[in-house]
């Protein structure tokens, strides 16, 4: 393993782990990403997505994946936290437990990114990553059915592919974060039993 792959997976746990208080400022996990640049900041939001749980949680998290996604698009090279969110916080133990959960399978997606496809990683080509990243993290905060896990999961594999400059896995990450919307859409359309019924119909 790379000594850049043992400063990414360390990066936010460092924070957490010099930290006593309760509660961690918001600004100071952005500030840990920032030497890494949008990849970081992305996954740990992105695992909160995707992570079961219960509205309105999901599009709560989405938010600052918005924010982050604009930075992206206008040609920033790091997340920056706009001075209103200067003082959120959140508990730590929320934190610690994103990590932990995180933790695992970072080490396995670890094994399989290498550098390639490196067009996609470039600077004026993650202006074009942050157009998908708003419009999967946009339509996380809608209210509507089976739009959190698979663009979230979009958004994660992203994150990964900008982790490892690894275009491939970025494709691949923006190719899933599409078939979510398109899930997600036929759901309204057709109605969520429609697609149970399709599903069955397949798988038997």
């Amino acid at each position: 393993m790379t000594q850049n792959k043992i400063i990414t997976t360390q990066a936010i746990e460092d924070v957490v782990n010099k930290s006593s208080a309760d509660r961690i400022p918001v600004r100071d996990l952005v500030d840990a990403m920032q030497a890494i640049g949008f990849g970081l900041v992305m996954m740990i939001f992105a695992f909160g997505i995707i992570i079961p749980l219960p509205p309105p949680f999901p599009s709560i998290i989405a938010m600052p994946l918005i924010i982050f996604s604009l930075q992206m698009i206008a040609g920033y090279t790091a997340p920056k936290l706009p001075k209103r969110f200067e003082k959120i916080t959140v508990k730590r133990s929320v934190v610690a437990m994103l990590v932990q959960k995180s933790a695992p399978y970072i080490r396995k997606v670890e094994h399989i990114l290498r550098p390639r496809l490196g067009f996609v990683t470039t600077p004026r080509a993650e202006r074009v990553i942050g157009v998908f990243a708003l419009i999967f993290s946009s339509f996380i905060v809608l209210p509507m059915p089976l739009s959190n896990f698979i663009p979230g999961l979009g958004i994660l594999i992203i994150s990964f592919g900008l982790l490892g400059k690894d275009g491939l896995v970025v494709i691949c990450g923006i190719i899933v974060g599409l078939m979510g919307i398109a899930i997600s859409t036929t759901a309204v359309l057709l109605g969520v039993e429609a697609l149970y019924y399709i599903k069955n119909f397949f798988l038997n």
